[in-house]
Parts: structure tokens; sequence; C-alpha cells
């Protein structure tokens, strides 16, 4: 499937920074070479949640938990996590063999119409 405007009921705007987010966190923590291949998808489920996961060879997040639930105190520039997550984005990460997945899952502006039968109160 592609990934149009037609078909997504998020804000493709915070959506595209939040994957700008997602991946300049891989590029600048992941310690791979600066040759390496960090891998973005981007997958639509049916709920209309967006999902967009990046994958760097580092299997551990060091403070996860601080970095998701960090606030800038006053005056105090943004964090990308912290943007991600005004944005609306929640956060997760998981080891895998390669290394890590991090995602971000934006739920949609509204509810999609999905095409379901209709409920009938007579069997």
């Amino acid at each position: 499937m592609h990934l149009t405007l037609a078909n997504v009921s998020v804000d493709i705007e915070d959506a595209a920074a939040i994957g700008g987010v997602l991946m300049a966190n891989a590029v600048t923590h992941s310690g791979a070479p600066t040759y390496a291949q960090i891998p973005m998808q981007w997958v639509l489920l049916k709920t209309g949640e967006l999902l967009i996961q990046v994958q760097d060879s580092r299997r551990d997040f060091p403070d996860f938990d601080e970095a998701v639930t960090w606030e800038p105190a006053e005056g105090e520039k943004p964090r990308g996590l912290w943007i991600a997550r005004e944005l609306g984005a929640e956060l997760a990460f998981a080891p895998t063999e390669a290394g890590k997945i991090v995602q971000a899952l934006i739920k949609p502006l509204e509810v999609p119409a999905w095409d379901f039968p209709a409920i009938s109160d007579t069997p």
C-alpha cells in the first residue's frame, strides 16, 4: 500500500515531524557509522492510526522513560521526543536481534468511516 493523503486520517505534517524526530534520534544516539542505513517504516493501521518505526543497530535505549517524560523548563529549548509527544505520538521501543525499533503511534484526528455491515435488532 502506498501512503497518500487520501487514506491518512492523521495530521500528515505532524506525522512527518514525528518521523524526523525518530530518525534524528536514531542518527544521533545509535552510534551507527555515517554510512549506515537506518530504515523507517510507516504503517497505516485499520484503526486509522499511523505507526512510524525506526530501526537502528543499538539494542538499548538508556533512560527511555526519562527521555519520553522529559519536560522543558521555562526558556529551555524543546527536545526531540518531547516534540514528538507534543504532536500526539505515543512512543515505545523494543530490542531486536539487529538492534532496536523505536515506534511512534499517532491516533487519527477522527475515527475513520469503515464499511461495516449494518447491525439489525431482529434476528
